[in-house]
């Protein structure tokens, strides 16, 4: 993609501007809403400050790029051909949510992680002076759906399930429609 200079700078992306492949990830926690209300607003903060402490270190350990944190929720990409690395993360990242919220005492679950692989297009995106790496597609609108009706546990596209290896794909619950295959 090029900036055509005759183009409407309203419509017109700023570049660069890239279409890759990418395993996108969503990880939101279950029970947040709830337990933050009426608690000290800084409980909630030390409790976040850490959860995205967390999840900036798992993703990273996955290979893979925090996007945002945005709340109790949490988006993420990995590289295509990293989706087995990227279901681990964010197995990781469910598992680890229950002992921080115990040592922050805010009753809050591991919620839903979900992962789909899809074509996206990322960048910088925002106004001048507070512009920022951010991703886009139909595959991200996607992942934050995938599984919506099923709640917690770890959801994954069929694109990602075929990337896991056959041994790694017993435990997983198919189900329909679209296919969306769950564990835990």
């Amino acid at each position: 993609m090029t900036n055509d200079s005759s183009a409407d700078p309203d419509i017109s992306p700023v570049l660069p501007v890239t279409l890759c492949k990418r395993v996108i990830a969503v990880h939101d926690l279950a029970g947040f809403t709830r337990a933050a209300q009426g608690r000290d607003a800084l409980d909630v903060w030390a409790f976040l400050e850490a959860y995205y402490a967390l999840c900036a270190e798992v993703v990273a350990g996955g290979g893979g790029r925090l996007v945002k944190l945005v709340g109790d929720a949490c988006l993420a990409i990995f590289p295509a051909d990293r989706c087995v690395e990227a279901v681990d993360a964010m197995t990781s990242l469910r598992a680890r949510v229950a002992p921080l919220a115990v040592r922050h005492r805010l009753p809050v679950s591991s919620g839903h992680a979900n992962l789909h692989l899809a074509t996206i297009a990322e960048g910088e995106l925002g106004p001048a002076g507070a512009r920022r790496f951010d991703i886009i597609g139909e595959g991200v609108n996607h992942t934050f759906l995938l599984g919506g009706r099923l709640g917690s546990g770890l959801h994954v596209s069929e694109p990602v399930y075929r990337q896991l290896p056959n041994e790694r794909r017993g435990a997983w619950k198919k189900q329909r429609p679209p296919a969306t295959y769950t564990i835990g």
